[in-house]
Formats: C-alpha cells, structure tokens, sequence
C-alpha cells in the first residue's frame, strides 16, 4: 500500500467517526471525492427531481467526473485533514429534513 492509500484510509476512519459533525455541503464533496476515489467515474441516468437525495448524490459526484482515482484520494485527504469538527453533532434524520428544506 502507498503513503496516499494508507492516509486515505486514515481519512475514511475519521470521517465515519465524526461525520455527524458536518454540514450537508461538505458531506457532499466527502461523498464525490470518496466515490470517484473508489469506484471511478459515474455512469448511468441522472435520477429524477423527485428522487432528491439519489440526484444530489449523482451530481455531487458527476461534479468531478474525469479526476483521477489517485487525485480524488488526495483531494479527499485534504479536505478531510482540513475540516472543522468542532460543530454540533445533527442526526442523520435531521440531515435528511433540511435538504428538503
């Protein structure tokens, strides 16, 4: 494993740790970087409006589209090193009501 494969597994574990400290629009971009970095570069349909959270996904990630998996990685390292966790904690339920907001 690399120097960049290990820290972004390092990433990973604090962001699954502390990820209810964060705003939506950061768990957005955590989430691009984290798919193009694993998976690549999306295919398929760009969901319906009425499937808000799959098509907040899909462009989140379809934003990035053509980076690198190597780059994506580090540019989830870095914004991960680069965050504040020092928000209040919010649920999941929570996170989900105020995108609909």
């Amino acid at each position: 494993m690399s120097r960049v494969d290990d820290d972004f597994l390092d990433a990973c574990q604090k962001v699954e740790e502390l990820y209810t400290r964060l705003n939506n629009s950061t768990i957005r971009k955590i989430y691009a970087y984290y798919k193009q970095a694993t998976v690549g570069d999306i295919t398929g349909k760009r969901p319906s409006v009425l499937r808000l959270r799959e098509r907040i996904k899909f462009e989140s990630w379809s934003s990035i589209s053509g980076m690198s998996k190597q780059d994506a990685k580090i540019a989830y390292i870095d914004l991960v090193n680069n965050l504040n966790f020092d928000g209040d904690e919010i649920s999941c339920d929570e996170r989900e009501a105020r995108l609909n907001n």
